[in-house]
């Protein structure tokens, strides 16, 4: 799947979520700019047609180290081209990845488990918990700053006529706080991306985009509705606290409500209250990105929210749908190779425990050969 996903971005037919999906899995070790660049000699090497073809830029530079009296830099011969690709990995590996890769991408490289802040520009800062810093723009000028574990943006006052966003991401394994311009808070759980302007426009409705799961508290304001968007479904609000969990990997987005209103339609669809579900306080609205649907009932409110405090609460929760909440709260990968215990349902609450006890805990309802290694659990 992974191959498939560069061979795209290498032949320009990648969405715009798989080229940052390929350059962010590049940058993240040596080991996999290592495996990228013997994927893309190999498709460099394999998908030349003619006897004569245009070289490929990131060996431009190698290739004239070995001739350097060549004046025709973008036409040579099939052979030498091949044979640039093969050089490619053996002596100019460390060369391109640091030229191409990197400036290309404009990101360094970060450790996964970082929590980063991207600007407006594209450039990449690495969040250290416990750290502070602050967010300037182009011109220097003081957006906002980090205190611990919390990011806040400031009111400046000033009127802006452009939206100006940054986009905040959590990985698995870590929570983190933010404080928007308007007074809106949002906590961000594992595996969650916000993006948000740095200051919102006093004629427009506030508007950011989520990938995974926050909670809000929203700033009141009865001019300009504030609205999260999901990918396919709109939740606008005007001041109330909620918690809205969409992963792309669920078939679910959930919106749970704890104060005052909000109301959840689809993206598609102009915002109208006759074509909007309205949620009172203790209620969720579950959409299903199968058939469209959304269904309003009464809510668990701790299963929704706990997460806030560490927890992981499950009431007969099946455990297929239990391994990402899992992965995503101890930063693990599990592997099941039972497909019977997918429809087995748990009920428990873990806060403290460690991933270990967790199993063990599984274990007294079912019993389960599992085995860990370091952050992968395979089960059999």
């Amino acid at each position: 799947m992974l191959d498939q996903k560069i061979y795209e971005y290498l032949r320009g037919t990648a969405t715009s979520k798989v080229e940052k999906e390929v350059q962010d899995w590049i940058v993240s070790s040596d080991q996999n700019a290592k495996r990228f660049f013997e994927i893309k000699a190999k498709y460099v090497a394999t998908t030349l047609e003619d006897e004569h073809i245009d070289l490929d830029p990131s060996f431009h530079d190698i290739v004239n180290t070995k001739n350097s009296s060549h004046r025709n830099r973008g036409r040579l011969p099939l052979i030498i081209l091949k044979s640039a690709a093969v050089l490619a990995i053996l002596v100019g590996l460390g060369y391109i990845f640091r030229d191409t890769i990197v400036d290309s991408a404009k990101t360094p490289i970060i450790p996964g488990d970082a929590i980063i802040l991207q600007l407006e520009n594209g450039n990449i800062e690495v969040i250290s918990e416990g750290g502070a810093t602050k967010v300037v723009d182009t011109e220097g000028n003081v957006l906002g700053a980090q205190q611990g574990s919390q990011l806040i943006y400031k009111n400046n006052g000033t009127s802006t006529e452009e939206l100006i966003y940054n986009t905040l991401t959590v990985p698995y394994g870590k929570r983190f706080d933010l404080l928007l311009s308007d007074g809106t808070q949002v906590t961000l759980n594992s595996g969650t991306s916000l993006k948000y302007p740095v200051q919102f426009l006093k004629t427009k409705n506030r508007q950011v985009f989520l990938d995974g799961e926050a909670f809000f508290n929203v700033a009141k304001d009865s001019a300009n509705a504030f609205i999260v968007n999901t990918g396919e479904l709109n939740v606008r609000v005007l001041g109330t606290k909620f918690n809205l969990s969409s992963y792309p990997e669920d078939h679910f987005v959930n919106t749970t409500l704890l104060e005052g209103s909000v109301s959840v339609y689809n993206k598609q669809d102009t915002f109208d209250s006759s074509n909007a579900s309205l949620l009172e306080p203790g209620y969720k609205a579950e959409w299903n990105k199968y058939n469209r649907q959304i269904l309003v009932e009464e809510a668990d409110i701790a299963m929704h929210t706990d997460w806030l405090n560490g927890k992981i609460i499950l009431r007969h929760v099946p455990f297929k749908n239990i391994v990402k909440k899992l992965e995503r709260h101890y930063n693990v990968e599990i592997v099941n190779n039972n497909p019977k215990l997918d429809e087995e349902l748990f009920t428990a609450s873990f806060d403290v425990e460690t991933i270990d006890q967790v199993f063990k805990t599984f274990n007294l309802t079912y019993q389960m050969d599992y085995k860990i290694n370091d952050r992968q659990i395979i089960i059999n």
